[in-house]
């Protein structure tokens, strides 16, 4: 948050308000703790803190996570699909094991032809697979 940056407030309770969000529905607010939370995973991406960030993305993500699985439900709207995407991408980038193996499913099964990938899922199994993936991923990729 601002006031976590200009030193206004610490950054332990700009986290403690995240939590409190953690049945919010709404696309801008989940867009928002995305990209604060993007900026401390980053400061504290070469700190022993790094494991415990992602651990508290993982704990805040996965709720909502659930609720909208992988695939739309009926009468969902654009914001919930674009809400899916963020919130499977953020949770696969953390390394929430269940996004990870969902995404490394439907990539192989994008790429063997089985079942093609909806767009707004694209970007979360995309960054998913290549950030926990190995050169062969990347070979992949290259060729999708």
């Amino acid at each position: 948050s601002p006031q976590a940056r200009a030193g206004i407030i610490s950054t332990v309770e700009v986290l403690k308000v995240m939590e409190a969000f953690v049945n919010e529905p709404n696309y801008t607010v989940w867009s928002d703790l995305s990209c604060n939370l993007g900026i401390l995973s980053t400061l504290l991406s070469h700190t022993d803190f790094h494991p415990d960030i992602e651990a508290f993305v993982r704990d805040v993500f996965s709720p909502i996570g659930e609720r909208l699985g992988w695939d739309p439900k009926p009468g969902e709207g654009h914001l919930d699909a674009l809400l899916r995407g963020l919130v499977l991408g953020k949770l696969g980038k953390a390394g929430h094991k269940g996004t990870l193996e969902e995404a490394r499913r439907r990539f192989r099964d994008h790429v063997e032809g089985k079942h093609i990938l909806s767009a707004d899922l694209r970007s979360p199994v995309y960054v998913t697979v290549l950030k926990h993936g190995d050169s062969s991923t990347l070979d992949t990729m290259l060729k999708v």
